[in-house]
């Protein structure tokens, strides 16, 4: 009994034609000079990897000839086939290329809101004075000073702009006999007996106090520069470095 060939697509009226008849697949193969794999894709249909349409009909048209079926009317069946397989395709594809258009717009709005987002917190937190220097701001404090031996007291304003303190370096180098105390930064006092030639060095990180038996003893460099000693040979002095100017 022959299939209803108006049911039947191309390739598998063309095998189940085959297949009634005895007929392998080997023998349409080795008699059409197409190979076995070509003919199994044309068998299933699979339009994906079927080669060019006019190449695939001449291989309709002579399997159809050879099993002894209408060629006309496979290769109706065929173009038909291949038609809608098309139709599909370019329907999916424009559904494919619409989804990613979408898909990038919203991805571009996300982006951007999210960068107007961080915008904003940049603006709103980023900039925010601190409250703690807003309340250290509006009650200034004041540090006292008192210059060492004068008992005068020196008032600065904390709010001003301090500068950055440098280390303190003091070379002394004795011209005659004189005993020397030196209290660096915070330290205990210390004392030295110096005689002419010879050489200190010292290093402190805010201040120095020296109290010399012999103002014309020593002479002092401070960071290279001299440092001025007011006092007669023999007189006894109380410095303060770095100098504070009266």
């Amino acid at each position: 009994m022959n299939p209803d060939t108006s049911s039947i697509a191309f390739g598998r009226y063309l095998k189940s034609m085959r297949t009634q008849m005895g007929i392998s697949i080997d023998t349409v193969a080795r008699e059409i000079r197409i190979s076995i794999s070509q003919l199994a894709l044309i068998e299933n249909e699979v339009h994906t990897q079927l080669s060019d349409p006019v190449y695939v009909k001449e291989i309709l048209r002579a399997y159809a000839g050879f099993i002894g079926v209408d060629a006309d009317d496979i290769i109706d069946r065929y173009t038909i086939s291949r038609s809608e397989f098309e139709k599909k395709e370019s329907s999916g594809l424009k559904f494919f290329k619409f989804k990613k258009k979408v898909l990038l717009r919203l991805s571009l709005t996300t982006g951007i809101l999210i960068i107007i987002i961080v915008f904003f917190i940049y603006m709103i937190y980023g900039f925010q004075s601190n409250p703690l220097q807003n309340a250290e701001a509006a009650h200034p404090k004041k540090t006292e000073h008192y210059s060492y031996g004068t008992g005068n007291k020196l008032t600065v304003d904390d709010s001003l702009p301090a500068n950055p303190k440098e280390k303190l370096f003091l070379k002394i180098d004795a011209v005659e006999d004189t005993t020397l105390n030196i209290i660096v930064d915070d330290a205990d006092s210390l004392e030295y007996l110096l005689h002419p030639m010879d050489h200190m060095e010292l290093e402190a990180s805010e201040k120095i106090n020296l109290v010399l038996s012999n103002a014309a003893g020593v002479k002092i460099l401070l960071n290279e520069k001299q440092v001025d000693i007011s006092g007669a040979s023999g007189e006894v002095v109380y410095i303060e470095l770095p100098q504070i100017n009266k």
